[in-house]
């Protein structure tokens, strides 16, 4: 029997990992950024809000894992079509919420004379990481369509035909600006191609998460390798079900970021927000 079929954790536990992480990261976007341009704190040696970049380092966990578990969910669903079905569902259910809360649309919502889609909220600069995950999905279902054959086929036209839709799918990801773009495809990608080689996986990945910072990504995303672990803590079991939580969360969590802000973002409570920095400040002695 395979060890991590006798010991490691499930994927459920690593989903929730990916949640929170994920969580921690737009709390920190949302919220503390969102301080820092209200009070006009942003800039070069800013003291108050240094602890920004502890939370978003915390935050580049998530991707990884969620793309880990993407690959792995690929290999076990029992329909891969209805599983990339539901993310493109998601993706586009999910828009409004993220442009809320990382576009700041609710500021233009009442805007006079503004487009139909300006006051519900949606703006098409940036598109949300359903997307992302989407287009790495189905990336690998026409991979694994196409090279089904074995490897003498990777030679042929149809391993021709694989690279030249994963190019395509990675451009389509960069051109609608989804979150970590093509570079988020070639991630999925790398780890579905290099599943049965973790060490190689491993490696490969780093090397994805290296070059999205030539592309215009902070050095920060290098904090992603810190999920690399958990890959091995994985059981090969999918452990709770959580089938639809994720899809649910993921909105939620945007809108309910969105009104926190609303609320707190104004003279009385932002006076509050500085005073808790200033106290995590002295916390962790920044």
């Amino acid at each position: 029997m395979d060890l991590r079929e006798r010991r490691g954790v499930p994927g459920s536990v690593l989903k929730w990992v990916a949640i929170i992480t994920m969580f921690i990261d737009h709390a920190a976007v949302v919220l503390v950024y969102g301080w820092a341009k209200y009070n006009h704190a942003w800039g070069p040696g800013i003291e108050s809000v240094k602890f920004y970049y502890v939370l978003r380092g915390i935050g580049r966990l998530g991707f990884p894992l969620f793309c880990f578990l993407l690959v792995e969910g690929f290999f076990h669903t029992r329909s891969r079509w209805k599983y990339l079905l539901r993310l493109f569902l998601f993706a586009l259910f999910s828009e409004i919420p993220f442009d809320l809360a990382f576009q700041e649309t609710w500021k233009n919502l009442k805007e006079p004379g503004a487009s139909f889609w300006t006051r519900i909220g949606l703006e098409f600069g940036d598109q949300n990481v359903f997307f992302t995950l989407a287009l790495g999905l189905l990336a690998v279902i026409l991979w694994d369509l196409l090279t089904r054959g074995g490897e003498e086929d990777c030679g042929s036209w149809r391993g021709l035909a694989a690279i030249v839709c994963a190019l395509a799918l990675g451009t389509a990801a960069h051109y609608m600006e989804t979150d970590y773009g093509a570079m988020g495809v070639a991630l999925i990608l790398m780890m579905y191609l290099l599943h049965d080689r973790p060490w190689s996986r491993d490696l490969a990945a780093g090397g994805v998460l290296a070059a999205m910072i030539p592309f215009g990504s902070h050095w920060i995303e290098l904090f992603g390798a810190l999920a690399f672990p958990l890959f091995h803590l994985y059981n090969g079991k999918r452990g709770r079900q959580m089938k639809y939580f994720f899809y649910i969360f993921y909105p939620a969590h945007l809108l309910l970021l969105t009104l926190i802000g609303r609320l707190c973002l104004r003279p009385g409570p932002a006076e509050h927000i500085q005073s808790l920095i200033d106290a995590v400040n002295r916390f962790f002695g920044f």
